[in-house]
């Protein structure tokens, strides 16, 4: 499966990124020229240490940095869950993980689509029509969320049996996490969205402080919880899901101070219409997470299955976690170009065209 997702994983973002270029009247032409006469494109592409070298390190940096604290919260859930001595535990949070973000990645094709739409109405000036797009993806957000919520809280052993058999060991262990986990699906989706309004307007920096202050929370929780209430797994579950909410609470009042947020709005359903941008762009970001999630969840299942003590799905579970801390450069560049390549479309004119 690994070179169909990797080869979807290329396409979705360009399939996007043609589309918005062609919604963009003239900035289409400039781009199609350059592909036609500008032949050598990997000279383009090495560094030269100008003024767009500094716009794309100024997004990036900035985003790798946000975007690495979670992995690395993530890693301490693991390494305190670790000293519990039990890998079933580990192994049962380790699937009850990856239905969370297996489901979470499904809906959160929404927030990818907003960042490069928030940025062509920003960099056009329309700050009314960057309000509406966040307002719009919001709603969808949570109409999704819920949905999403209802069933990982109701019924979380049908989902589970994907990953693992009902009769592993380490089912109620997952059982017990992912339904306190998923009570913070809404509010990790609010985030997101929030975090696609900031790049959107390129500052990166916002979405940090909001993530440094929450992931605090969280490093403090997990050990209160999993050993002084004595909780166990489940402590690792509300502690990750208290600092979520935590998050998205945060993101909200900062959305409303920049004006990007009508609380009206949020009860409003948006004219399909309006949605349209959000759902063509979200189609190809879509395949791309399906066929991301069900590469995963097919290696997860086959670990859970390999023995009974959960020593293999344990393992799995930490690779994965130094896998997140790496993958974070690769996503942290492709965030600054879907927010710097629909920001320059948006201002207009041939060097600007030239620069996206």
């Amino acid at each position: 499966l690994q070179p169909a997702v990797l080869l979807l994983s290329l396409l979705a973002p360009c399939t996007a990124l043609r589309g918005a270029a062609a919604r963009s009247g003239g900035a289409v032409a400039c781009i199609d020229s350059a592909v036609q006469h500008r032949v050598p494109r990997w000279r383009d592409a090495l560094p030269r240490g100008d003024e767009l070298d500094d716009r794309i390190l100024s997004v990036a940096l900035p985003s790798i940095a946000n975007l690495a604290v979670i992995p690395l919260v993530g890693a301490v859930d693991t390494f305190w869950i670790g000293r519990m001595g039990d890998a079933l535990a580990l192994a049962g949070q380790g699937a009850a993980n990856q239905v969370f973000f297996s489901t979470y990645f499904l809906i959160a094709f929404i927030p990818t689509i907003t960042a490069p739409l928030v940025a062509k109405a920003a960099g056009g000036g329309d700050i009314d029509g960057a309000a509406r797009r966040v307002c719009e993806a919001l709603f969808l957000a949570n109409v999704l969320g819920a949905l999403g919520t209802a069933l990982l809280v109701l019924i979380p052993a049908a989902p589970l049996s994907v990953v693992l058999p009902p009769t592993a060991p380490a089912f109620e262990y997952a059982r017990r996490y992912l339904r306190l986990r998923s009570l913070s699906l809404i509010p990790a989706l609010l985030s997101s969205i929030g975090f696609a309004a900031f790049r959107g307007l390129l500052d990166n920096v916002t979405p940090l402080r909001v993530s440094l202050a929450s992931n605090a929370l969280n490093l403090v929780l997990d050990p209160v919880l999993i050993f002084g209430a004595r909780l166990g797994v489940a402590g690792a579950a509300v502690a990750t899901a208290a600092s979520e909410v935590f998050a998205g609470g945060l993101y909200v009042a900062l959305l409303l101070r920049r004006r990007l947020l009508r609380l009206g709005a949020l009860l409003t359903p948006p004219r399909l219409s309006d949605l349209l941008p959000l759902l063509r762009g979200g189609a190809a970001m879509l395949l791309r997470q399906v066929a991301l999630n069900v590469a995963f969840v097919s290696a997860t299942r086959r670990t859970q299955l390999m023995d009974p003590t959960g020593v293999a799905a344990a393992a799995y579970s930490i690779t994965n976690q130094v896998y997140s801390l790496g993958v974070v450069v690769m996503l942290a560049m492709q965030a600054a170009g879907a927010t710097l390549v629909p920001s320059a479309l948006a201002r207009g004119g041939g060097g600007e065209g030239g620069a996206a």
